[in-house]
C-alpha cells in the first residue's frame, strides 16, 4: 500500500486500470440485479462500483483513501461514495452483497 495510505487516482485510473478490467469477470459472476443493495468495499475510482449499478443495483462504494473517493464522485456521481476504513467500517445497513475486487489482501484486521 503506498505509504500513508496516499494514493494518486489518475496514477490509478491510468497506470493500474487494468486492476478493474480484469475485476469485470467478477462483477459478472456476482451477477448483480436490479434493486439489490450492494457494498463495493475498496472501490477506488468507482468503475467497477458503476458498472454494478447499470444493472440497477443500488450500490455504494466505500474506500478509505480520500483522492479516490473524490475522483469516483467526479466520475460517477450517481453513484453514492463514501469514505472509511475497510478494516474498521461497521454499519447498520442490510447489504444484498459484499463485493471486492483488489482491497482485502491491503487489509490486516479484517
Amino acid at each position: 500500500m503506498p505509504s500513508g495510505n496516499v494514493w494518486d487516482a489518475s496514477i490509478y485510473d491510468n497506470q493500474i486500470g487494468f486492476v478493474a478490467k480484469f475485476g469485470k469477470d467478477v462483477v459478472e459472476w456476482l451477477n448483480p440485479q436490479k434493486g439489490e443493495k450492494i457494498l463495493d468495499l475498496g472501490c477506488g475510482t468507482g468503475d467497477l462500483s458503476a458498472e454494478m449499478a447499470r444493472t440497477g443495483a443500488n450500490v455504494d462504494g466505500l474506500d478509505f483513501s480520500e483522492a479516490m473517493i473524490e475522483k469516483a464522485r467526479q466520475k460517477y456521481p450517481r453513484v453514492h461514495f463514501y469514505k472509511d476504513n475497510g478494516e474498521t467500517f461497521r454499519t447498520t445497513q442490510k447489504y444484498d452483497a459484499i463485493f471486492s475486487n483488489a482491497a482485502l489482501h491491503w487489509m490486516k484486521k479484517c
